[in-house]
């Protein structure tokens, strides 16, 4: 069993659905690339908030990429 950090809803209802609207702008391995997305896509409000995002984002596109999930993390 993985353990790992539990996600606040919104942040994750909010990563998967710019997922799901924007799902070539995002790369699996690079939080810097993801966190301007962000940034570009969405209006977050706050700095913390949008750094949950994509870091929820780029852990999640790193395990569909290896073909471990096939749900969102902790869900």
């Amino acid at each position: 069993m993985i353990l790992g950090n539990i996600r606040q809803t919104n942040i994750k209802n909010t990563a998967l659905e710019l997922i799901k609207r924007f799902p070539d702008q995002f790369v699996a391995d690079d939080f810097q690339h993801n966190k301007m997305k962000v940034e570009e896509l969405a209006e977050i409000t706050g700095k913390l908030t949008r750094n949950k995002i994509a870091g929820y984002i780029t852990r999640y596109l790193v395990s569909q990429k290896k073909g471990r999930m096939r749900r969102p993390i902790s869900e």
